[in-house]
This record gives C-alpha cells, structure tokens and sequence, in this order.
C-alpha cells in the first residue's frame, strides 16, 4: 500500500490525507525562520478549529509527511500491518 502524497493547498500549505477520504488528517503549514530556514510545522486537523493541535516542526516537508500516522485498530492484540509499523520492531 503506497502513502499518499501531501496535497498542495497553496504556496504555504499541504492537507495530509489518511484514514478517511474526504478529512484531512493533518495539515503541514510552511513557515520561514527568522534565519530564511523553511519549518514546516504539522498540525492535527479537526473539523473544530479549536481542537487543532501543533503536533511537530520539522526541517522538511518529507519529514512531516512521514510523521503523520495511520489510525490502526488493535485487533485480537496485535497490529494487522502496514502501513504502520509495529512498535516491536
């Protein structure tokens, strides 16, 4: 099962879809440090604005794609599989 790619909002911003196709998942914001240095920074979407949450900054788009994880649901107490990996290794 391939990830899908971040779609692109605007200049600024991607929507990280996952579990379900319609909502978002996330949404990674790009931002410039006052150095000039790209941050990118994930935040969990909810169709609520207040329960948004900044989740992560990173250096990279790729790096905050990657961060965004699938919901997997236990079952019979283990991981079914991918796409997530399981903690044990």
């Amino acid at each position: 099962m391939t990830r899908p790619r971040p779609i692109r909002y605007d200049r600024d911003t991607w929507l990280v879809m996952r579990d379900n196709p319609v909502l978002p998942k996330a949404v990674i914001r790009r931002y410039t440090d006052k150095g000039g240095n790209d941050q990118y920074l994930v935040i969990r979407w909810d169709i609520d604005p207040a329960e948004r949450r900044l989740m992560a900054v990173c250096d990279s788009l790729e790096r905050a794609d990657d961060l965004v994880r699938y919901d997997n649901t236990p079952t019979h107490g283990y991981w079914k599989g991918p796409p997530n990996t399981h903690p044990a290794g």
